[in-house]
């Protein structure tokens, strides 16, 4: 005798923040719930990264292209999937600032947003040259061997910055850099002086991230505490 088939058929909607997309989606179930604590029990950032990515595959409804995809966006997807899969809460450990106690909070996930800065993503480096970036996708971060919740080095900085190079207008011409070698784009930005590459820096710096602020009072000392958290895998649960 066939076992009945569960009707999990439940669909919900979200906007891909960087492509302002909306995707139909639906809770993961326990064969991914699995994948997913067994991936947090291996404490490896890599791991844990892939077994997200594989979730929002598996849950998203509608086509997406993952390689184009940004870190935050992935962090954003797999909070908003987490959020009617398993609760709409979760806890989160934060250590008092005074007396060094881990405090544990209730967070409602639904309050955890990604604030998408005004940024000009057109650089003037001087008179004649102007830089065209846009923020690293997905497959440029796997592609610098960058993983979030890694501390990254100072070359996975660059390749990281060198991906969020798209073009290069002169007076005379509009360069793709999808077209140019690693290597010309290494010696170009290696030529930067340090205005120009600081320029760079501060587009970079202005990532998108995944944060909420917590205010609590400690449960040992009572002292007041406002932090900022960062990172979905803070808000796992």
């Amino acid at each position: 005798m066939a076992l009945p088939r569960l009707n999990n058929d439940v669909n919900y909607n979200m906007i891909i923040p960087s492509m302002n997309k909306e995707v139909r989606y639906r809770p993961f179930l326990m064969k991914e719930e699995k994948t997913l604590l067994t991936a947090m029990e291996s404490k490896d950032n890599r791991v844990v990264f892939s077994s997200l990515l594989d979730t929002i595959r598996s849950c998203v409804k509608d086509e997406v292209k993952i390689h184009q995809l940004t870190s935050f966006d992935i962090e954003y997807m797999f909070l908003q999937i987490r959020s009617k899969s398993v609760g709409e809460t979760a806890k989160v450990s934060l250590e008092c600032s005074e007396c060094k106690t881990q405090n544990e909070i209730d967070v409602r996930l639904d309050d955890i947003k990604i604030h998408i800065p005004e940024v000009n993503k057109t650089i003037k480096l001087d008179d004649s040259i102007t830089l065209e970036v846009d923020w690293p996708s997905f497959h440029d971060l796997i592609g610098s061997d960058v993983v979030m919740g890694d501390t990254p080095t100072a070359d996975q900085i660059f390749v990281v910055m060198q991906s969020c190079f798209k073009t290069i207008i002169t007076d005379d011409e509009r360069i793709n850099l999808k077209e140019v070698s690693k290597r010309e784009l290494q010696e170009f930005m290696e030529s930067m002086n340090s205005s120009q590459f600081g320029k760079v820096r501060d587009f970079i710096e202005n990532i998108p991230k995944l944060q909420h602020t917590l205010e609590f009072d400690c449960v040992s000392c009572g002292h007041k505490n406002k932090q900022v958290v960062e990172g979905v895998s803070n808000f796992l649960g």
